[in-house]
């Protein structure tokens, strides 16, 4: 059984900051109308634009999770980066996989 004190120290946090960061996310969305161009009309540079702002936001915000959470509470020195690393060969499959997914997508649209 874990002890008490090791709950608070290393799953409250987390989940608070999580459940945080949904509401924000919630607020936000609401108040803010969508500005996302209808679907087709863009161009490549601005996909691949997109694309590049997404997965540089994700990777640097997935970093600062691992800082905060496993370096600054739990005291993991070497899961930074473990994580850097793992996340850098992540972003290098996925992003070729998104960019396939878009020209098949484009070559079948009407």
């Amino acid at each position: 059984m874990t002890p008490t004190d090791e709950i608070w120290r290393r799953i409250v946090p987390p989940l608070a900051a999580a459940f945080a960061v949904f509401v924000a996310m919630l607020r936000v969305a609401s108040r803010t109308p969508s500005s996302a161009p209808p679907a087709g009309r863009g161009t490549w540079a601005a996909f691949i634009r997109y694309l590049a702002v997404t997965a540089v936001t994700g990777y640097l915000v997935m970093l600062a999770i691992v800082l905060v959470f496993h370096v600054v509470l739990a005291n993991d020195h070497g899961a930074f980066t473990s994580a850097a690393g793992g996340g850098a060969a992540l972003l290098a499959i996925a992003l070729p996989v998104f960019v396939v997914a878009e020209a098949v997508a484009r070559r079948h649209r009407p």
